[in-house]
């Protein structure tokens, strides 16, 4: 990597700034043309989640300098303080969580003690730039290339995406179950950790067990707002500047080749339909991109022969916290990064495993405190991962559901040939019929290796790229959404294809910047216009004012405050504003472990009343789900058996049928007393 040594925060940053506030400008005013209610979410949300993500993104760049790294321009230690202070923050709330301190004073003092040490530290890394900053006003600048109003193409994604995050979770994406994962566990764990007042294994939820390190930053924004259920768009928002960031980060690895080649990797990065796609959901997706590539662009500057080891061991840090985002990250990230350093690394064969041994325990240090965790809760530090090795039962946990749960991360049989599995690939990469890749990345990033020769740093990549690859199409179960880490090589190779590039190449390859930014909006505006009305807020869930989910005005607003309610079936428990209990399917489930055990009917009401259950809402459209799947569902719950417990201690309180058609979708149910 070709570093400008005499750069300044001026000609790094000055001319970007501008622009960004212009495409911000433009972003907001094409949300205001589509709906002004998601103008008002995206600015209050908006705020909120910068109140979560700018602090401890600023607080970061005390830790810069302990890695010793030497001199670097002020956009490498911008990207670097927000990665190592978000990193760390993550880390602190899980400790200080697992403690018992969620108290919103003290994080409200810990923010704000964090946003002031990151503004002292800001004024302090720009103090010395002042001199400099004269002398380039005063010579010619590259940043007038007229090229740089590219930047300007990337506005109407942005907005497609602040967009998308306007909407309370759970109200778009078809293809996600309209967020069924979010409302299950990203935020649903948060939210019960904040009502408990601490992190605590939660033997219902098997996936409170997965690191967590955005979920804790979903946490953080409940805790200072004091709410659970409408911190939904917060939470989208903070996602949404995690993606934000890792289009940062792609501009800031790629300046090294040139200013051209940091802009053709920010571009094509940011109008993939990943992005916008991903700012609709509260998942951790953005986070993984982020630390993953500045995990990428941190061993670049160790492959290409960096002196000292800091760059090895801030590479393996970001790593670390990558994977702390999503298991995923250790094969995809971590030991990606590693091939590309025995792969690509300067020095002897014996350097370079010295190094990759020293990324790997700094990798494992950042993630040990999810491991150690899941070690004293669990007994397996990769709970639910691996377990017929680690042989771990905790509460809620037995034979069976590592079984199924085993069962159903794994490829279908029709899907576990070659073909099959290159079939996938292309149907979830150039081939998806939403095209959130697009051309313009694949054709750049892999068509652009034959325009050149290939040097240490393109060898790096592609070995992420192939082990990226490798790992997605034989270790995972071929879910699209888990091949996004490959738009980290992919964007930084798309810029190595502009390079030190003049005339023909670089109109070429900015022409196909232009001309994939047309086509992935199409696709991208398409799909917002199908399912992102934009500005749907939390109530419309929890109020009952949605089809298929009428059930949560009769038991958010009629039952009565005293009573506790059983969720049979439904593990969507975000939107319930009162205690419910629930079991996701994998869990061991108490009341089909009651259900078997008992000789009669009159044995499992008792079994409710005993627990003090006054209501049992069953999702009877959730259970055919559920056994139509993988996954399965409990034999023993059927609607014969509930309709037995009706003449044995239940009553049908009120019916909810299908919204499109007659057949039964979900009943609530009143314990009698006895």
């Amino acid at each position: 990597m070709v570093a400008d040594k005499n750069e300044t925060v001026v000609t790094s940053t000055g001319p970007s700034i501008r622009f960004a506030a212009v495409v911000l400008a433009l972003a907001l005013l094409g949300v205001a043309i589509v709906s002004r209610l998601a103008l008002l979410t995206v600015l209050i949300d908006g705020f909120a989640a910068l109140l979560v993500v700018g602090p401890f993104a600023l607080a970061g760049l005390w830790l810069v300098p302990l890695f010793r790294t030497g001199p670097m321009p002020v956009r490498w230690h911008l990207m670097l303080g927000a990665a190592l202070g978000l990193g760390c923050a993550s880390l602190l709330i899980l400790l200080l969580g697992l403690a018992g301190f969620l108290d919103r004073s003290l994080w409200v003092a810990i923010v704000a003690v964090a946003g002031v040490a990151g503004v002292v530290r800001l004024r302090l890394l720009l103090g010395g730039q002042t001199a400099a900053a004269t002398k380039e006003q005063n010579t010619p600048r590259r940043e007038r290339d007229k090229s740089r109003y590219l930047w300007l193409i990337t506005a109407p994604f942005f907005s497609l995406a602040l967009l998308a995050a306007s909407n309370a979770p759970g109200f778009i994406w078809s293809e996600e179950g309209y967020g069924y994962d979010v409302l299950e566990y990203h935020l649903q764990v948060p939210k019960e950790y904040r009502q408990a007042g601490a992190i605590e294994y939660l033997p219902h939820n098997v996936y409170a067990n997965f690191p967590a390190n955005v979920e804790m930053l979903y946490m953080l924004s409940m805790v200072l707002l004091d709410d659970d259920v409408e911190t939904g768009c917060a939470a989208h928002m903070i996602h949404l500047l995690l993606g934000a960031l890792t289009v940062f980060a792609a501009w800031v690895v790629g300046c090294e080749w040139s200013r051209r080649a940091g802009m053709v990797c920010a571009i094509s990065l940011a109008t993939v339909g990943w992005l916008m796609y991903l700012s609709g959901l509260a998942y951790v997706e953005n986070g993984l991109l982020f630390f993953g590539l500045v995990a990428a662009g941190a061993t670049l500057r160790a492959v290409e022969g960096s002196k000292g080891t800091g760059w090895v061991v801030l590479a393996g840090v970001c790593a670390g916290f990558a994977c702390g985002c999503k298991y995923t990250g250790v094969p995809m990230i971590a030991m990606a990064c590693a091939a590309g350093i025995l792969f690509a690394g300067s020095g002897s064969i014996g350097r370079k495993a010295r190094c990759s041994l020293l990324f790997a325990l700094a990798t494992a240090v950042a993630l040990s405190p999810w491991l150690i965790k899941n070690q004293v809760m669990t007994g397996n530090p990769v709970f639910p991962l691996a377990n017929s090795l680690f042989d771990a039962s905790p509460e809620g946990w037995d034979d069976d559901s590592t079984s199924r749960w085993d069962r159903g991360h794994t490829p279908a049989p029709d899907e576990r040939t070659i073909v099959a599995r290159l079939g996938a690939l292309w149907t979830h990469v150039p081939g998806d019929h939403y095209q959130r890749f697009g051309p313009a990345i694949l054709i750049l990033g892999i068509g652009g290796l034959a325009w050149r020769r290939l040097d240490k740093v393109d060898r790096m990549l592609l070995a992420v790229l192939v082990v990226q690859l490798a790992v997605w199409l034989f270790a995972t179960h071929l879910y699209a959404r888990f091949a996004t880490v490959m738009l980290i090589p992919l964007a930084l190779l798309a810029g190595r294809a502009i390079g030190q590039g003049t005339g023909q190449r670089v109109r070429v390859v900015m022409g196909i910047v232009v001309a994939g930014a047309i086509w992935n909006f199409g696709f991208a505006a398409g799909l917002s216009h199908a399912e992102s009305p934009g500005g749907a807020p939390a109530s419309m869930f929890y109020d009952g004012k949605l089809a298929f989910y009428e059930y949560f005005d009769t038991v958010n607003n009629d039952l009565p405050a005293e009573s506790r309610l059983l969720l049979v079936g439904d593990a969507k428990a975000f939107y319930f504003r009162r205690a419910v209990d629930y079991c996701v399917v994998f869990n061991k489930d108490p009341f089909a472990s009651a259900v078997r055990g008992s000789q009669t009917d009159r044995e499992i009401v008792d079994w409710l009343r005993g627990r003090g259950y006054t209501h049992v809402l069953v999702n009877w459209a959730e259970i055919s789900r559920l056994r139509g799947s993988r996954y399965g569902f409990a034999p023993e719950i059927t609607p014969d058996l509930f309709d037995r417990l009706v003449g044995s201690g239940l009553s049908v309180l009120r019916e909810f049928p299908h919204p499109q058609g007659t057949r039964r979708y979900v009943t609530l149910y009143r314990v009698d007393s006895d």
